[in-house]
């Protein structure tokens, strides 16, 4: 399609919602097959660390090759090389070898029992993910786009994605050394404390520099957060999913939580731009410092989810 490609953004974003949904939907239960009891933390954190440094280094390598590289040639080779990371992914996912989740027996439940109701804090885990979406629909949308309508420069744009990727992997990895269970809650009372920075917007002008120190604290209380909810829904899908359709349909229904928690975010950021008729920045300072609050209601849902006993990992030392 070349050029003509803008003209079909509605129909390429519906398919990479589509696709997006199957890859992580799969990748989600194939974790709660593969990771062994207690090791749920060790493996969110390192993944996280994984992802962070990922999205460190390809968008300036992506770039690089874009430029290098006359036309639409650059784009291809991109393109080209992500599909065939998603080949080989798929390739490793289906030569696996699949195991039991656990040596351990399932606990025992009555058959008619609604899935969502058979493991103990579903309810109260559910609506830390909702909050989550919340927080997410705002803080990886709205930061950026105002630095790019403040300023009006991809160089900074690319600067400010960069620092919040290497502030979340220098996180994660020091959730992997954390010593169990405690040091993920003093993590996530941290990133409570530390989110409420962003109410020192509400007194300042939404310039570069206060865009990059929020995005700063966005990507620093980011992790312990994501490790928390995470490990906890991989437990208790592994723990009371019986067999392979019903761990599919318990990380489908994590996944409707978190996603309607972002949706709902964006059309308030809609309905408030409607409203309003053009970028008020004053009102955004004001949204962005207030929404600070979200974590401490995701803080107090979860607390509980973090004191749960479970060993290191390989990999601690």
């Amino acid at each position: 399609l070349k050029t003509k490609t803008r003209q079909y953004y509605i129909p390429l974003a519906v398919l990479d919602g589509l696709s997006s949904s199957f890859y992580w939907l799969s990748l989600f239960v194939l974790a709660s097959t593969w990771v062994k009891r207690g090791q749920e933390s060790w493996y969110n954190s390192w993944t996280g660390t994984i992802e962070a440094v990922l999205g460190l280094v390809a968008p300036p390598v992506s770039g690089w090759v874009i430029q290098a590289l006359p036309g639409l040639n650059g784009y291809r080779a991109v393109f080209f090389a992500a599909f065939l990371s998603l080949m080989g992914a798929a390739w490793l996912v289906l030569a696996g070898r699949r195991t039991d989740p656990s040596d351990e027996p399932v606990l025992p439940h009555p058959a008619d029992q609604p899935r969502h109701r058979r493991a103990p804090g579903w309810r109260r885990l559910m609506w830390s993910f909702w909050g989550l979406g919340l927080r997410d629909g705002m803080y990886f949308f709205v930061p950026s786009l105002l630095l790019y309508i403040v300023t009006g420069s991809t160089v900074l744009l690319g600067a400010f994605g960069a620092m919040q990727a290497a502030i979340e992997g220098i996180v994660f990895w020091a959730l992997t050394r954390s010593q169990g269970s405690l040091g993920i809650s003093r993590g996530m009372l941290g990133a409570t404390l530390l989110s409420f920075a962003a109410l020192g917007l509400i007194a300042l002008p939404l310039g570069p520099t206060v865009l990059f120190l929020l995005g700063a604290v966005i990507a620093a209380s980011y992790p312990s957060f994501k490790v928390t909810l995470a490990s906890s829904a991989l437990e208790l899908i592994t723990r009371h999913g019986r067999d392979e359709a019903e761990r599919t349909a318990l990380t489908g229904i994590k996944e409707v939580w978190i996603n309607s928690g972002r949706l709902l975010s964006l059309v308030f950021l809609v309905v408030l731009l409607t409203i309003v008729g053009h970028l008020n920045l004053p009102a955004f300072r004001w949204i962005l410092g207030l929404w600070a609050f979200g974590p401490l209601g995701i803080y107090l849902l979860a607390r509980p989810l973090a004191q749960r006993p479970g060993d290191r990992g390989p990999g601690f030392s």
